[in-house]
């Protein structure tokens, strides 16, 4: 006979579970709630497993939910400093740090937890840089990162779960990696904008668009545009599909 196989130890049992949601549904009761996803299932999945608080637990406050970064600005109000903005790295109308940078200069800003579907350097650099107070790997959503990350955010503090601070503090060198504005660069390569029309969108010279181009190829190490797009894509870059 076989002996019994213990559990996997990455996965939690029916009682931390329990324990987590109602640790979660407390530290919930501080914020009023903004959720900001570009993928509708993802974020649903995420707002019903926050709001499912267990009976006697005080109801959480939801703003509401929105896919568009135009959205989540009229949503939020002016004295946000109770507001918890959930939000993911790409939203329907693009990437969601300018809608971050502008909210995050109030004089009542909300508190930011950023979820990135893939962490790179640049997009948790940016994030910090403006402002934003957590930042996690959506891969961990599910694995306790929520938790901590909200325990962080009443205290004050700012989260980065580990696989950020894995990225954010691994060798080698920054210089082998997408700039900011080379990701934006990036999208509209995947758009399948020429190098003029990248121009034009961008207000640069043709040739300057072009440089960008071939500099994001070579970082990327690509030989052509179509696997600048999939590599980006799967380096995080980019975002991995629609709502």
């Amino acid at each position: 006979m076989e002996p019994p196989r213990e559990s996997d130890p990455a996965l939690p049992s029916p009682e931390e579970l329990l324990h987590r949601r109602r640790a979660v549904g407390i530290q919930l009761s501080h914020w009023r709630l903004l959720l900001c996803t570009g993928q509708l299932p993802y974020g649903l999945l995420m707002l019903a497993q926050l709001l499912d608080s267990p009976d006697g637990e005080p109801p959480q406050r939801l703003l509401g939910i929105c896919r568009r970064g135009a959205d989540g600005l009229a949503l939020l109000p002016a004295e946000a400093g109770d507001v918890l903005l959930l939000c993911q790295e790409f939203l329907g109308d693009g990437p969601a740090l300018p809608m971050l940078r502008e909210v995050l200069r109030r004089p009542s800003p909300p508190t930011v937890l950023l979820s990135l579907g893939t962490p790179h350097r640049v997009a948790i650099r940016d994030a910090l840089a403006v402002g934003v107070q957590g930042v996690i790997s959506q891969r961990n959503v599910g694995r306790g990162v929520v938790l901590e990350a909200l325990t962080h955010l009443a205290a004050g503090g700012v989260y980065l779960d580990s696989d950020c601070q894995a990225v954010l503090y691994a060798d080698g060198p920054a210089s082998a990696e997408l700039t900011a504005r080379e990701v934006e660069i990036l999208a509209l390569v995947a758009e399948g904008c020429t190098n003029r029309r990248i121009g034009e969108r961008l207000q640069i010279a043709e040739v300057t668009a072009r440089d960008h181009v071939q500099h994001i190829l070579a970082k990327l190490q690509v030989v052509d545009r179509t696997a600048a797009a999939v590599t980006g894509l799967r380096l995080g870059y980019l975002p991995s599909g629609p709502g």
